[in-house]
């Protein structure tokens, strides 16, 4: 079980790519950058927190390009209720998940569709009570503080998700809820799916990662949606852990005792070896992101070091945008949340505040709460480390 949790982990290595608000006084430089404004349609295929114009973070916030502001998001959901994942968009609706109670043996989760401001919520389905399954959610980055965005896919017409039990070894179910449709319906396929995790898409489809224990391997394999059909893409020998990712149909994957950098074509099989580190443990570098031809590494210990890596070439350059924490006066690499036109969103600078409130009991209680400033940068700035931003403003509807 320690292999299927590193390889869990490994699936939620996945893109990152965001923004950056503001709510302080000491704003970043400003760039003359404009982002692509993209039409508002519906999109297909594995869904993201961003379509073309806006950006959802993990603080339940919103960061929209048509007016350049961070506004909060409420998002629906009953009185025992959390968020296990942040919302994902398909340009018409958002899609979140919830659990009632984290930890009672009667235990249910949730999944809801909203307008793109939050507003019209309405819960479309829900698991069993006391179930042991998990809902699929990933996180769309390296870092312990990525917040888990539910997992979806948009096809024709409908969203798809996915039911597993909680280990590598179950097989995922696979409900459908059409745009115009109340509520999901789990989808009976003429075969039994096989074992496996998300952990990532190809041309538009899932791609899960199952581990057999006779043959001591990791196998992709490949869902079509529609008809139910699975197709087998690569294996790995379980020898190690991986940390891995499955994305445009390019499964990425490091080793997990020498964090070389592997490339695999699943359409032809073709692997090749991308980098390859000098065996420094105390210096050794993770793929926190990858997006645009690149990737950006990180070590896991100080002191802090980052890179990019050129995908094509393998040529390494230093990282040295730099975020900072308000609260702390501490630095962080700056991390691309999301991909919007021409530019990446990044949170330039983290804040921590204390307020009053409610516990679910009724009782007073202080709540820490965080909030981030925002902001653009384009992505050719982004990967040369100019830091040329155009920031966001916060605006507090309440």
């Amino acid at each position: 079980m320690r292999r299927a949790k590193q390889l869990l982990a490994s699936a939620l290595v996945l893109l990152l790519i965001a923004g950056c608000g503001q709510r302080t006084e000491s704003a970043p430089p400003v760039a003359s950058a404009e982002p692509e404004q993209a039409e508002e349609t519906r999109l297909e295929g594995w869904l993201f927190p961003w379509d073309g114009q806006r950006y959802y973070t993990g603080q339940n916030e919103v960061c929209d390009t048509a007016d350049m502001t961070t506004r909060p998001l409420s998002l629906t959901m009953g009185p025992w209720e959390h968020l296990t994942g942040y919302p994902v968009a398909d340009g018409r609706f958002l899609y979140y998940s919830t659990s009632d109670t984290q930890y009672a043996p009667d235990l249910s989760e949730q999944v809801w569709r909203c307008n793109p401001d939050g507003s019209g919520a309405k819960m479309i389905w829900k698991s069993e009570t006391g179930g042991e399954g998990l809902l699929e959610n990933a996180r769309l980055g390296g870092q312990v503080t990525d917040a888990a965005r539910m997992v979806a896919f948009a096809q024709q017409d409908a969203v798809w998700f996915f039911y597993r039990g909680d280990n590598i070894f179950s097989s995922p179910e696979v409900y459908r809820c059409g745009v115009e449709e109340a509520s999901a319906r789990r989808v009976e396929y003429p075969d039994s799916l096989p074992c496996g995790i998300f952990t990532g898409e190809m041309n538009g489809q899932p791609v899960f990662c199952g581990l057999r224990n006779e043959d001591r391997e990791y196998f992709f394999w490949l869902l079509d949606l529609a008809t139910g059909e699975t197709r087998e893409l690569f294996t790995l020998p379980d020898t190690t852990g991986y940390l891995s990712l499955v994305q445009d149909g390019m499964l990425y994957f490091q080793d997990q005792e020498s964090a070389s950098l592997y490339e695999v074509d699943l359409s032809i099989g073709k692997q090749r070896l991308v980098w390859q580190q000098e065996q420094k443990p105390a210096t050794i570098a993770w793929v926190q992101f990858i997006g645009d031809g690149y990737a950006l590494l990180e070590n896991t210990s100080l002191p802090m070091l980052a890179c990019s890596l050129d995908l094509a070439d393998g040529s390494i350059t230093e990282a040295t945008l730099r975020g900072m924490n308000e609260s702390s006066g501490e630095e962080y690499v700056l991390h691309a949340l999301a991909p919007l036109g021409n530019c990446y969103v990044v949170e330039c600078r983290h804040h921590t505040g204390i307020r009053a409130g409610m516990s679910l009991a009724g009782e007073p209680q202080q709540k820490r709460y965080f909030w981030g400033d925002y902001a653009l940068i384009e992505k050719e700035d982004y990967w040369n480390n100019v830091p040329e931003y155009r920031p966001f403003t916060w605006v507090d509807d309440g």
